[in-house]
């Protein structure tokens, strides 16, 4: 995290940074391309992309610069709102002043070099600077336009080959922006990806791209550059006149050199969290470690390569072809305004069908899960999750569900759970019933929707049973099966929570080695278990471990080859 005070310098600014090693590194570097790995809370957004992107706007005054998502959701719900705060709280830059979100500019503020065609989804500076947002979801959109800098946030989650269609892209004015190191770079951070789950890992790519030489004379003359302006600044404190007009000589002459160093430079690093120690304070990392396990620890903090065995994993098969990344629908979201408040709802899925049932599993207790999807076709269609902590519960959960699916047609949802749903009559409290009746007459109204319970007088499925059975469906040995298919962005706690569950042996009296389910994350703190803890699997098995896909799985016949081995 930085922050940064001003004196003028060449009609530009002198900042005194408050910063970690790394960003300070960062800074006076100043490279074209910069890549980033770092672990959670290492200020991605808010700080190292702000602070550059300010940077570039100072040095490139009315250039077209681009922010790249892979879907305008996750830009306009996380990406820009967390770029907004580091400008607005931590930088100091103020809206209606330096700057204006989807809308004309005043006429005071300088014009972009190219003028805009819309100012939908667009950022306008106040020295003529333009971004625009842009989602890879739809990739030609951006790239009909012209760019001096891109700039990408979470690239785990960007395909580098819809990212190569921007590229050409990365053109304009030389005559305006060729003086700049920054003319056609990129900029792009990320936690660490696992291929493993998904993720896209170009950015570790990067790393072949730096020349360490020039990066390290690119730091040196910075150094030397940054005592420079401390020199500047003391000496405008001081009001010492002739010191200011050496240093004023001696900056000329050093940036020129510090330009030339920069040019055409790649920066590649990878780092944990503890590069922001000082900001996140010791308490940080020690809750860190409780809540997320040693080995999600290693990775989302410590940014060390994922390396959970497969063998060690519950869910053996699980591989990056169960999950899509294109299950929203772009242009739902694409009308919505930057900052403006939106409600997102099944309209903006792609793979739903309006006019069949929505089917469901859902786990109950201080923790409720719900995964909701469709088959279709030879696939089934995880496509969104909801939860609840409590002290709210199965009435809050209906509400979501209601809300989310208000546009469904045909409002039926047929319900799968855990059998101790039905078991809760000695308390007084039947929550599978509970939760039928809160999504069919909420608040008393009814809603139109019709809920089946699935799951009544269900026998209890064991921990080998769900086992056996997700290693033959995942690994999609039986044709007659459906294939998985899970939303990564609107199931992404159903995601790791699945990613993360590892197995457990046991022996049992005749020492026959038994193989469980690890659920010790159902111990970790309340807000930590959607992401964490094993509670969004146990909805995934109610949901897939019905008695029609279990049959087919259990007769070889259907198949014309042996079950595999599944212990």
């Amino acid at each position: 995290m930085s922050t940064k005070t001003h004196v003028s310098l060449e009609n530009g600014d002198v900042e005194g940074r408050y910063a970690s090693w790394l960003k300070q590194a960062v800074d006076m570097i100043g490279p074209k391309n910069a890549f980033l790995v770092l672990g959670r809370g290492g200020a991605k957004t808010s700080d190292f992309h702000a602070d550059r992107s300010i940077d570039i706007m100072y040095e490139m005054p009315r250039s077209n610069l681009a922010f790249v998502a892979d879907t305008y959701d996750n830009a306009l719900r996380n990406i820009v709102p967390t770029l907004i705060e580091g400008w607005s709280q931590r930088k100091g830059l103020q809206e209606g002043v330096h700057y204006v979100l989807d809308e004309r500019p005043p006429k005071h503020f300088e014009k972009p070099y190219k003028p805009p065609q819309t100012f939908k989804h667009t950022i306008s500076m106040w020295n003529g600077c333009f971004y625009n947002l842009g989602s890879l979801a739809q990739p030609t959109g951006l790239a009909g336009n012209s760019y001096q800098h891109i700039f990408i946030d979470e690239a785990r989650n960007t395909n580098f080959e819809k990212l190569k269609k921007l590229f050409p892209a990365m053109r304009g004015d030389y005559t305006h922006f060729g003086h700049s190191p920054y003319y056609r770079g990129m900029t792009a951070t990320t936690d660490m990806p696992n291929i493993a789950e998904g993720d896209h890992d170009w950015i570790l790519n990067q790393a072949l791209n730096m020349d360490k030489d020039r990066i390290l004379l690119a730091l040196q003359v910075g150094l030397e550059l940054n005592k420079i302006k401390k020199a500047y600044y003391r000496a405008i404190k001081f009001n010492d006149f002739n010191e200011i007009e050496r240093q004023k000589k001696a900056y000329a002459r050093w940036k020129g050199y510090w330009i030339r160093a920069r040019k055409d430079t790649t920066f590649f690093y990878v780092a944990s969290s503890l590069v922001n120690a000082d900001i996140l304070t010791p308490g940080y990392f020690s809750d860190a470690l409780k809540s997320l396990g040693v080995e999600e620890f290693k990775t989302a903090v410590l940014s060390f390569k994922a390396e959970i065995k497969k063998g060690e994993r519950f869910y053996m098969h699980l591989g990056a072809h169960h999950y899509m990344s294109d299950g929203v629908i772009d242009d739902y979201y694409k009308k919505y305004a930057i900052g403006e408040d939106f409600q997102s709802v099944s309209l903006g899925l792609k793979y739903i069908q309006h006019k069949k049932p929505i089917e469901a599993g859902m786990d109950f207790g201080d923790m409720c899960s719900m995964v909701t999807g469709q088959p279709s076709g030879n696939y089934f269609y995880c496509l969104k999750e909801f939860w609840t902590l409590a002290p709210h519960s199965s009435k809050e959960l209906a509400k979501q569900f209601i809300d989310f699916y208000q546009h469904h047609q045909y409002k039926v949802l047929d319900l799968y759970y855990d059998r101790s749903g039905n078991q809760y009559q000695k308390l007084k409290r039947d929550w599978a019933y509970e939760i039928k009746d809160h999504i069919e007459k909420y608040n008393g109204s009814s809603t139109g929707w019709k809920v089946n319970l699935m799951s009544r007088n269900q026998a209890t499925i064991t921990q080998e049973e769900e086992y056996s059975f997700a290693k033959k469906l995942l690994g999609e040995y039986y044709p007659n099966l459906p294939k998985i298919k899970i939303d990564k962005f609107q199931c992404k706690c159903l995601k790791s929570s699945l990613e993360l569950t590892k197995t457990k042996i046991r022996k049992d009296k005749k020492s026959t080695t038994t193989i469980h389910k690890d659920k010790s994350s159902e111990a970790l703190p309340l807000q930590h278990r959607p992401m964490f803890s094993t509670n969004f699997s146990d909805a995934f098995k109610y949901l897939i471990y019905r008695s029609s896909w279990v049959n087919i799985a259990d007769k070889r016949s259907n198949t014309g080859m042996s079950a595999p081995d599944v212990i």
